[in-house]
């Protein structure tokens, strides 16, 4: 696969379970030797917190790079909200393409959609293709929406769900107005205080 030879873009597309620091992976990715295969099999620095791995724990920090933050929120929020806020600040716009398809949570395959992007954009390629060399982006897109939804375990799917309430507090800020189902609205303070005028009344009624 063809890549921008800077070291910038050649370091966020480099796959997990190399280091690019070393000469001979920059040598290998660059000749395209069999070695350093470059294919949707791999997850690339990009994807990672501070772009950083840790091998012994592959899922650590996956999925919450700044890029990716700053890319989901061009495509969605509009360019001016992927600069960044001071604080938990969360820039706001009057329009953009999250509101006209009302989007109030980030999901999984709009996560996927975000990364294929980056990916396409940090490499060398003019038009998009589907296969890029060794790169398969159908397989990238699989791969990734896999790592959402088919989890193994409860335990793994909580943290799932963690991560995605992570990026839907990163996008639009804290909201949990989906969250105020019936029973829970049914407990707060303006009903519980109806529900005791209620029976106030029924009691005086049923005095006189």
């Amino acid at each position: 696969m063809a890549y921008d030879t800077s070291k910038v873009c050649g370091k966020l597309l480099c796959p997990a379970e190399w280091d690019w620091d070393q000469n001979c992976v920059k040598d290998s990715i660059h000749n395209r030797m069999s070695e350093c295969i470059i294919s949707e099999n791999s997850w690339p620095l990009f994807l990672y917190k501070n772009y950083k791995v840790n091998h012994e724990n592959l899922e650590e920090g996956l999925s919450k790079s700044k890029l990716l933050v700053q890319a989901f929120k061009a495509i969605f929020t509009s360019p001016s909200s992927a600069k960044e806020a001071k604080g938990d600040e969360q820039a706001k716009v009057k329009t953009c393409v999250a509101s006209v398809i009302n989007m109030k949570k980030v999901t999984p395959r709009t996560i996927t959609y975000v990364v294929c992007q980056v990916h396409f954009t940090l490499s060398n390629i003019s038009s998009w293709c589907t296969v890029n060399g060794d790169f398969d982006y159908e397989g990238f897109w699989n791969n990734t929406v896999d790592f959402f939804e088919d989890v193994p375990s409860p335990v793994m799917k909580h943290r799932i769900d963690r991560l995605l309430e992570w990026w839907t507090w990163k996008i639009f800020g804290i909201n949990h107005c989906e969250d105020l189902t019936p029973d829970v609205v049914s407990q707060m303070s303006i009903n519980t205080l109806a529900g005791q005028r209620k029976v106030l009344e029924d009691a005086a009624f049923d005095l006189d």
